[in-house]
C-alpha cells in the first residue's frame, strides 16, 4: 500500500493514465453525508487535473442502443448517484461516445475522444485503447475491479469468440449545439446466450496475483485500487487459454 498525496498521484498516472470505476460505498469515509462525500470527490479530481494528472471517470448513458438522441451536455449518466452529479458538475469533460463516455480530468488526453464521429467504445481509436497504448491504469474505488468494463477491449484484443462488434446508429448534438449522425461500434455479446458478464473470479485471481497496488490518499480517506491495464491483459489472455469461459457465468448459476 503506498500512502500518497493528491500531487504525488497525479504524478503517478501524468504519463500513464487512471481510467477509475466508482462504488459510492467506498467514499463513506470522504465525509458525513453524500453532499459532502461527492463535493470532495470533485474536489479531488479536480485537483489531479490541476496537478498535471490524468483520470477518467465512466458516465456512461447506453444512448444509442435505446435510440434516443445523445447530447453531450445534458444526456445523464445512467450508471449511479455519484456518477450523475459528476457529470452534472464537469460537463466539458464528457466525451463523444453515445454509448460508453468518460469523464476526462486531465489534459493529456486525446482530443479526438470530444469529437463526434464513428467510434468503435472498444477498438483502436478508443480512449480505452490510448490508455493501453500509454500503459495506464484500471482502478476501481469502493473494490468496484468487478465493474472493469473496459475488459471488454482486452476481450477484442484477444479475439474472443463469444463476443461481436455491433454497429448502433444515432444522432449527437455535440457542445456547440450542432446535431451529427455517426455510429458508434460496441463489442457486446449474445444476449440469447445462456451465460452473462463476470469478472469477480478475475477480481478475486489478480488480488491474490498480486496485481493490484493499493494507492492510499489519506488527506481524504479515499483509498484506490489499481491494476496496470497491459500486466491484465497478459493474465487474461494466459487465463482463456486454459479456459475460454474464464470471464463468464453460467446465467442457470
Amino acid at each position: 500500500m503506498a500512502n500518497l498525496t493528491t500531487e504525488e498521484l497525479s504524478s503517478n498516472i501524468q504519463h500513464t493514465p487512471l481510467i477509475i470505476h466508482i462504488n459510492p460505498i467506498g467514499l463513506i469515509r470522504t465525509g458525513k453525508n453524500n453532499a459532502s462525500r461527492f463535493l470532495k470527490l470533485n474536489t479531488v479530481l479536480n485537483k489531479i487535473k490541476d496537478y498535471g494528472g490524468n483520470m477518467a471517470v465512466p458516465a456512461y448513458s447506453y444512448t444509442y442502443t435505446k435510440n434516443e438522441i445523445y447530447d453531450l451536455v445534458n444526456t445523464p449518466s445512467d450508471l449511479n448517484e455519484i456518477s450523475e452529479y459528476l457529470r452534472a458538475n464537469n460537463k466539458d469533460k464528457r466525451t463523444a461516445d453515445a454509448n460508453f463516455s468518460y469523464l476526462l480530468f486531465g489534459d493529456g488526453f486525446s482530443n479526438r475522444h470530444f469529437s463526434v464521429s464513428d467510434y468503435s467504445s472498444f477498438g483502436e481509436g478508443s480512449l480505452i485503447d490510448e490508455v493501453y497504448n500509454k500503459d495506464g491504469y484500471l482502478g476501481a474505488i469502493g473494490g468496484a475491479l468487478e465493474y472493469l468494463t473496459e475488459i471488454h477491449y482486452l476481450e477484442r484484443k484477444l479475439n474472443v469468440s463469444y463476443r461481436f462488434d455491433k454497429i448502433f446508429k444515432g444522432a449527437s448534438i455535440s457542445t456547440n449545439g450542432k446535431v451529427v449522425n455517426n455510429q458508434v461500434t460496441y463489442f457486446c455479446r449474445d444476449l440469447e446466450a445462456d451465460y452473462s458478464v463476470s469478472f469477480v473470479q478475475l477480481k478475486e485471481d489478480i488480488r491474490l496475483e498480486g496485481l493490484v497496488k493499493i494507492w492510499r490518499l489519506e488527506e481524504y480517506s479515499l483509498k484506490i485500487e489499481v491494476v496496470k491495464i497491459q500486466e491484465l491483459y497478459a493474465f487474461i489472455k494466459e487465463k482463456l487459454l486454459n479456459n475460454p469461459e474464464y470471464l463468464w457465468k453460467k446465467i442457470s448459476e
